[in-house]
C-alpha cells in the first residue's frame, strides 16, 4: 500500500489543503519521512515472502540472500534510531523474533547458495560474515565453516556415485595395465575432490542463468555436484505451495461429494496440483474472470485473460500484484 501512496504525496497534500475541513488531517514531513522509512522496511520482507512462496522455480538458494536482505534492513533501522526512534520498539521486537530462528543459518541452506553458480564458495563466505555484522553476532572462522560443510556433504554424495558407478567395460588384448590404472585414478578421493575445487576455482556467473539448466549442462563435468544440485534445489523453502494444494481440497470435498474414497479424493488433489503446475495455474482462484497483472519491470499494468483463454505463464509468478490479492 505505502509504494502506491508515496508517488502521490504532493498531489494528497493539494487535495487536503483545498478543504478547510482536512486541512488537519495533511502529514507533516516528518511523517511522511516516516512512512518512506516504514516501506522501505517492509519491502525486504515483502519481497522474500514473494520469491521464496514460488512454485515453479527453485528457492532454496535464494534463501539466504534475502535473509541478508532482511539483516542489512535491521542494520540500517538501528542507525537510524539515533534520528528517528519511530520503528525502534518495532525493529527490537522482530529483531530478537528474528534471531530466534535464524541467528545460525542452516548449513543445507548456506551449501545450496554455494551451488548458485553466481556466489560459490567464496562469496557466500563474505555475504555470511556480512550477515553477522549486520546482527551484531560474532563471525567464527565462516569461511572454514563452510568449506567443512560443503565438502563434508561432496564426500557423501561422491561415496554414493562410486558405490553405483559401473565396473570397466574395457575388454580384450588392448585392456591392460594403463586402463587398471585410469579405472583406480577414477576411484581416488583426490581426484573426485579436484571437481569441487575446480568449480570453487572458476568463474562466477556476471549474468543471470536457470539455476537447473546450468547444473544439467554441467552434470557430466561435475557429476557429484550436479547430483547434490538436484536433490538441495528440489526441496522447497515455503510450504506455502504444498499447503495451497491441499487447502483446495474444500472445493473438491463438498456437501455434495462427501463420499470420496481416501484413495480417489488423493488421486483427485494431485491430479489437479499437477494440471494447474502444468499450466502455470495454481495460484488463480476458481471462479476468478480476469484481474490485473504488473508486468516486471515494465510499471504498466495489463488485463490477464480469463481461465478459458490464452495468458503469460509468467504473469502467474506475479499473483501477489493483483487487486484482489
Amino acid at each position: 500500500m505505502f509504494h502506491r501512496v508515496l508517488p502521490y504525496k504532493d498531489v494528497i497534500d493539494n487535495m487536503l489543503k483545498s478543504n478547510s475541513d482536512s486541512i488537519q488531517l495533511m502529514l507533516s514531513t516528518g511523517e511522511w519521512q516516516q512512512l518512506q522509512h516504514v516501506k522501505d522496511f517492509l519491502k525486504a520482507f515483502f519481497d522474500a515472502t514473494v520469491k521464496l512462496s514460488c512454485s515453479y522455480t527453485p528457492s532454496a538458494h535464494e534463501l539466504l540472500q534475502h535473509l541478508f536482505a532482511i539483516s542489512k534492513v535491521y542494520r540500517d533501522i538501528r542507525e537510524l534510531e539515533n534520528r528517528d526512534e519511530t520503528l525502534a520498539p518495532i525493529v527490537k521486537a522482530m529483531t530478537t523474533k528474528f534471531l530466534k530462528y535464524w541467528d545460525d543459518v542452516p548449513l543445507v541452506t548456506i551449501i545450496a547458495n554455494c551451488l548458485d553458480p553466481h556466489w560459490k564458495v567464496k562469496y557466500t563466505v563474505k555475504m555470511m560474515q556480512k550477515y553477522k555484522e549486520n546482527l551484531g553476532l560474532p563471525a567464527q572462522n565462516e569461511e572454514g565453516r563452510v568449506n567443512y560443510a560443503l565438502e563434508t556433504m561432496f564426500n557423501l554424495y561422491n561415496s554414493r556415485i562410486n558405490v553405483v558407478r559401473p565396473a570397466s567395460t574395457r575388454s580384450g588384448s588392448h585392456h591392460g595395465l594403463l586402463d587398471d590404472l585410469r579405472d583406480e585414478d577414477d576411484l581416488d578421493e583426490n581426484a573426485s575432490m579436484n571437481e569441487l575445487k575446480s568449480y570453487n576455482l572458476g568463474m562466477v556467473e556476471k549474468h543471470p542463468v536457470d539455476i537447473l539448466d546450468y547444473w544439467k549442462r554441467h552434470s557430466s563435468a561435475s557429476p557429484t555436484l550436479a547430483m547434490m544440485a538436484r536433490d538441495i534445489f528440489a526441496v522447497p523453502v515455503s510450504t506455502v505451495p504444498s499447503e495451497s494444494c491441499f487447502s483446495s481440497a474444500n472445493r473438491i470435498l463438498t456437501d455434495k461429494r462427501s463420499k470420496l474414497g481416501p484413495n480417489v479424493f488423493e488421486k483427485l488433489v494431485c491430479m489437479k496440483d499437477w494440471i494447474d503446475a502444468e499450466n502455470r495455474t495454481q495460484h488463480f482462484v476458481p471462479g476468478e474472470t480476469s484481474s490485473c497483472v504488473e508486468t516486471q519491470g515494465s510499471g504498466t499494468a495489463t488485463e490477464a485473460e480469463s481461465d478459458d483463454e490464452e495468458y503469460d505463464p509468467k504473469d502467474t509468478e506475479l499473483w501477489y500484484l493483483r487487486n484482489n490479492y
